[in-house]
């Protein structure tokens, strides 16, 4: 009994959530296809820095589903191999486009770390050459150790950050449920308990946010 008034009380709320975060993943996909397709048409047409631009959005639009997600980072290591002698500069900026997309898409886990790693490791020396191209005098085997330092950083996401973002994320979304339900007196003005679960929401909302944002 208890549980049909509870579920009688929040359906409604936990219905809209389900449509907003369905109309959520939709745009993120049917942005991440359309940034693909730009980009494919943009290196067909020669436009090859261009197209790391629109490559890196596709990653950035990421969705566990995404259609083009790992189209787009296989695009990018393609590139980056095929210009790592010829033209450093533009394997550097794939190889900068491809770390940033795949970090931009971190969340409970980092996906394709593996790809992340690699980056790391490989980007340094690139670097050097970019700089010698630039006429940076200084000692190419300082360079690259500073560089290496630079990108010699952890690949993933801690676990408590991955707690922190399911957490935050779940007291964002109750707070506003029981806002909604609990919240509100007959005139729809928030009371005293409503404010306090005003406050849940919020905190929860700052809590996951920083996390996705830091972590």
């Amino acid at each position: 009994m208890q549980f049909q008034m509870l579920w009688q009380r929040l359906r409604l709320p936990l219905l809209a959530a389900l449509i907003v975060l369905t109309a959520l993943a939709a745009r993120a996909t049917w942005e991440q296809v359309q940034a693909y397709d730009r980009a494919v048409a943009l290196e067909r047409s020669a436009k090859v820095d261009a197209a790391i631009d629109e490559y890196r959005w596709t990653l950035r639009w990421y969705t566990p589903w995404g259609p083009k997600w790992t189209d787009a980072a296989d695009a990018l290591v393609r590139i980056a191999r095929t210009a790592d002698q010829p033209e450093p500069t533009r394997a550097m900026r794939a190889l900068d486009a491809l770390r940033s997309g795949l970090i931009a898409g971190r969340h409970l886990w980092q996906p394709r770390a593996d790809l992340v790693a690699w980056v790391n490791t490989t980007i340094p020396p690139v670097m050097v050459r970019v700089a010698a191209q630039l006429g940076d005098k200084r000692d190419k085997a300082q360079l690259l150790a500073q560089f290496t330092k630079d990108y010699a950083r952890p690949v993933g996401v801690a676990p408590l950050t991955s707690a922190a973002v399911v957490l935050g994320f779940l007291a964002w979304l109750l707070g506003l449920l029981m806002l909604a339900r609990r919240g509100l007196d007959a005139d729809a003005r928030i009371t005293g308990l409503g404010w306090r679960w005003l406050a849940v929401a919020v905190s929860g909302f700052v809590v996951w946010t920083l996390a996705m944002w830091l972590g």
